[in-house]
Parts: structure tokens; sequence; C-alpha cells
């Protein structure tokens, strides 16, 4: 089945190039100087799987050493980006094929990784607890002396008691949602203590799960969390070092959450403004989450320079970035070349080896990604793995979730465009 991934892209740099008989890059035309300044370099290619069930694999070689491998799909076909930052120079890279080959034309596209720090502080903002985690540790343990963690919930909903972190503990379900909030909380608070960003800098607003989209359709409606009417967002706020606009009365709405952003926004100054991507993650409260910060932007005296996007979940795709922990991470699938955001740049932030075990820490240190597996869905995990060719000693186990799989990789992605864009297309 040929399947294609298109983005809206605006490279800075594209290049044609060949893979001769040895999978080093050759460039069609003279290679410009291109180690004058960081670049998120990506190669597209056109591969065709050679199995059924086998995962395709492309390894990255550079230096003469094994730096990476990426993963896609078993039984495909059609383009992709394969992910080269961390190279130290694309015309040392060389690729070894596993399980498919590659017709059709290879291009190297290249996209300017101006440096964070330049644009001001970075003002990462999360939904939820663990978000930041997931798709940006790296990032923030890189950024640690310039970066500020918002995370908008508390993310108390807990849909079974059976499934309390601690079984038992609590007999009923407001108990359960109120200490669920609390200790995710207290996650947000101290998880990147781990990365060396002090409690100053991470803000927990308190708002509640599940609940944004209605925030946003009648802000001036107070919306109670479906754990417990009587929660207000005062309740999650107890470890904020600062005061945030709302705390005299801190209430459920969309008001106040955006009053919040807003005075964040004005407060921090940010350059650099990370949120999710509200056309690839179809999560609601990530959407909205989005969306709020756009319409705090609008009324605010201050805007980022640019806007980094990150997509946590993704509608209708399993185990993405594919393979094992420690491989490398492209593009989610996307097939449109148009966005309400209008074109996109590229930002990939490679993490080495030392920087992914670090993650592997601050994700163990999250509660809510603490899972375990019955016996029936380990034998399918299992059979899974045996199946996709990849040996069995190089998937790591160091969590039962997914996430230990598919978020600890050599990179973090982010589509990025202008705060102006971004602004324009979601309000």
């Amino acid at each position: 089945m040929i399947r294609n991934h298109t983005y809206p892209l605006a490279p800075d740099l594209s290049l044609d190039v060949n893979i001769d008989e040895h999978g080093r890059l050759v460039f069609a035309a003279e290679q410009p100087e291109l180690l004058a300044e960081p670049w998120s370099w990506f190669l597209e290619v056109e591969y065709q799987a050679t199995s059924r069930n086998a995962l395709p694999a492309i390894v990255t070689w550079s230096n003469g050493q094994a730096l990476y491998t990426q993963y896609f799909e078993a039984g495909q076909a059609g383009k992709r980006l394969l992910s080269l930052t961390g190279v130290r120079e694309p015309g040392d890279v060389r690729i070894e094929l596993q399980r498919c080959c590659l017709i059709g034309k290879t291009t190297l596209l290249g996209f300017r990784a101006r440096a964070l720090e330049q644009d001001g502080p970075v003002l990462i903002v999360a939904p939820h607890p663990d978000d930041a985690e997931l798709a940006a540790f790296g990032l923030y343990r890189k950024q640690k002396d310039n970066v500020w963690i918002v995370t908008v919930t508390a993310g108390e909903t807990q849909k079974r008691l059976d499934r309390q972190y601690i079984p038992s503990l609590d007999k009923d379900s407001k108990s359960a949602g109120r200490r669920k909030g609390m200790i995710r909380s207290w996650n947000s608070a101290t998880t990147p203590l781990l990365a060396g960003v002090p409690f100053e800098r991470n803000i927990m607003l308190g708002y509640f799960n599940d609940t944004l989209p209605a925030l946003l359709a009648d802000p001036a409606s107070r919306v109670p969390s479906t754990m417990d009417e009587q929660l207000r967002p005062g309740d999650f706020r107890g470890l904020n070092r600062m005061a945030l606009s709302t705390d005299p009365a801190p209430e459920n709405c969309g008001e106040h959450l955006l009053r919040d952003l807003q005075a964040l926004i004005e407060h921090i100054k940010p350059g650099v403004l990370v949120v999710t991507h509200p056309e690839v993650d179809p999560h609601p409260d990530h959407v909205a989450t989005a969306r709020a910060c756009a319409l705090a932007m609008q009324q605010s005296s201050h805007r980022p320079r640019r806007v980094l996007m990150y997509a946590n979940h993704l509608a209708g795709e399993r185990g993405f970035p594919r393979g094992p922990a420690h491989a490398a991470a492209g593009i989610w699938p996307w097939n449109r070349n148009d966005s309400v955001l209008g074109s996109w740049q590229l930002y990939s932030e490679y993490l080495d080896m030392e920087l992914q075990r670090e993650k592997v820490l601050a994700l163990d240190s999250m509660h809510d990604l603490r899972a375990s597996l019955k016996l029936d869905k380990r034998l399918k995990r299992w059979f899974r793995r045996l199946r996709s060719g990849v040996p069995l000693a190089e998937w790591k186990d160091y969590g039962a979730h997914d996430y230990f799989q598919t978020h600890i990789k050599a990179h973090e992605v982010f589509a990025v465009v202008s705060a102006t864009a971004f602004i324009a297309g979601l309000v």
C-alpha cells in the first residue's frame, strides 16, 4: 500500500541527493557551506517495505559510527522524512537499509535551527501533567536556565477506582480524583527539578481535566470537575512559588484561564512558545490549550517570536514514533500540503544517549505513566515485537507504558510557525 506523508513545509535549504552503492549521500550539485550555523536536517526519501510484518528501518551512520535507526510502517511504501539531526555533517552520512529499499527522488531538507535562547525565555505550555516531559524533556533540559513550564490542568480525572495508583487507597471517586490531581500537580512541580528547572519556573494552573473545550466555548461560565463539584483550581496550586492573576478566587472558567495565560505571557515575555499542535494532536484538551494560548497572545502586550508545536496523541496511529526506545524519531504522519497555520518549518532537538536516560527517569517520576499490563496484553506486546524483525533484546522495558518506547527517542521534533500565523489560524 502506498501512503505518502506530505507537509506544508518551507525549508531554508533543499538539495537533490543521490545514494551511492555504499549508502553514502552524494550531492547532485556543489555542496554549500553547511556548518556555519546549526540546522535541523531531514532526508526526504521514498521507501518500499520488503516485508508485510517486519518493521522497515534505516540506520544512519555518521563519522564511522551507527548513530541511530529510524523505523517505518511494515507492508507500506511512500514518502517519509528521515531524521538526520545530530550528524556532524550531512556529507559524512551513510545510510543502511533494513527490510526496505529506496525508490524515486531523494532530497535533503534543511531548517535553520536558530538557538532558542537568542529569542528570550522559552515558555512550555502543557495541557496535562507529563505532556511537557513526553514532548520536550530534552529541550527543557538543555534550556534549564531559560525555560518556564506551565501545566494547564491538574489531570484529576479518575475513571475507575480499581486503577488508583495505590489499590484500595480511596473508597470513592471524589477522594480518588482529588488525590490524583494533587499527586499529578506535585509531579508537574517536581519532575522538572531533575532537569535543573527550579520550582519558581514550574507553574500549575489547576484547571480541570477534560473541561478545556467547554471553558473556551462559554468563557463566562464555571464548569465543575467531572470528579467533584466542590473542587476549585486553587486546590491544585499549593506548590506554586508565583502568584497567579486569579489566585484570590480562581474558578474553572475560560475567563480565568485566559487571564492567567495572558498575565504569564506578559510577565515571562517568552521569545518562544512551545505548545500542542492543534491540527495534529486531536485530544480535545490539547486543541483547546493551543487555542487558549492564541487567544491570550492576541490580547497580550507581548508576543513570542515563534511557536514550536508538538503532538503526544495521534489519530489512528499506534506506536509512533516506531521502534524500540533510543531509535530516531521523525515528524508525525501527515498527508496535507496546507495548514490553517500556514507553512511550517521544522525544529529537531537531538538527544544523546545520556540525555535519553535522563528522560527515562523523568517519565518514571510521573505517576500517571506507571502502568501494569495483564497477561494477555504482555503476550500481545511480545508477539508484536517478535514479528517486528527487531531483536527482542533491543526493546528496553523501562516501563510498561507504551510511552517508554515511543517517547524515549533520539529526537524531539516540532513544527514551527510565527506567533502571528499561530494567532491568525486559531482566533
